[in-house]
């Protein structure tokens, strides 16, 4: 993948998709008529013809298909982020409701916790790091939970829940780090560079008329804007429409304001 790309507008890479490969269509046949036993005829036209919608629909198809894959992966990532700060939240509203000031402090540690996440784990994460700052004030908040000691029946119920919910906000934060890499394999852009490719070849070896190159650029550009599509879909946390964290911004505030 060239991640560079993901720096640029959105409808720039759509454009530059189209626009590729419509220059390719329009250059390449004046390159592939030169090869030998290449010579176009009526025979061989409609020959070509056949193959090249065969080519271009199975393209199109798993191009399609990927599409949906890509969009599948950024709403499932999209959900592991929405849930974490539900469980951050839900944390929180627990060790309010447990009815101890001992616990006061854990609520101060579980909000730094998450702001650590927003303001030092999450650009840390998209370099391939982990935080520092975050490990400790998780490590802190563990140490805290662990320590509590109900002291009635209705406190060990909410204990239950708070153990519970916090170990539900360790396995999201693991599925959140992981999710950074989610992505389409790279030997699937192998095979779809190959598939254009091929596809280029041989509606190259059509003969030529205006109209034609009209029809075969329109045809093109459509391909070539849906591959850009793809590559935009393709990593959650790349690219304009990239995930963030609001959710969990949105959650520290109405911790906040809990706490006030």
């Amino acid at each position: 993948m060239i991640d560079w790309l993901y720096s640029l507008p959105e409808v720039l890479i759509l454009a530059a998709g189209a626009l590729a490969m419509v220059g390719a269509i329009l250059a390449l046949p004046s390159l592939v008529h030169r090869l030998p036993y290449l010579r176009t005829s009526n025979e061989n036209n409609d020959f070509v013809l056949r193959m090249q919608a065969t080519l271009f629909t199975m393209t199109s198809l798993v191009l399609a298909f990927t599409l949906v894959e890509a969009e599948s992966n950024f709403r499932k990532v999209d959900s592991l982020l929405a849930a974490e700060a539900s469980q951050i939240n839900r944390l929180d509203r627990l060790l309010n409701r447990y009815g101890d000031d001992s616990v006061a402090e854990l609520r101060v540690h579980l909000l730094t916790y998450a702001k650590a996440i927003v303001a030092d784990e999450w650009p840390a994460m998209l370099r391939g790091e982990t935080s520092d700052k975050v490990r400790l004030a998780f490590a802190s908040l563990s140490r805290g939970i662990l320590e509590i000691e109900p002291r009635s029946a209705r406190q060990t119920t909410i204990y239950s829940e708070i153990l519970g919910s916090f170990d539900s906000i360790a396995e999201s934060r693991d599925a959140r780090l992981n999710a950074v890499t989610v992505a389409l394999p790279e030997r699937y852009w192998q095979v779809i560079l190959f598939a254009v490719l091929m596809l280029l070849f041989i509606t190259s070896t059509l003969g030529r008329s205006a109209f034609r190159a009209y029809v075969l650029s329109a045809q093109m550009a459509v391909l070539g804007a849906f591959i850009g599509f793809v590559f935009i879909m393709d990593q959650p946390f790349k690219g304009q429409t990239a995930l963030d964290s609001d959710s969990l911004r949105r959650t520290i505030v109405l911790m906040e304001k809990r706490h006030h």
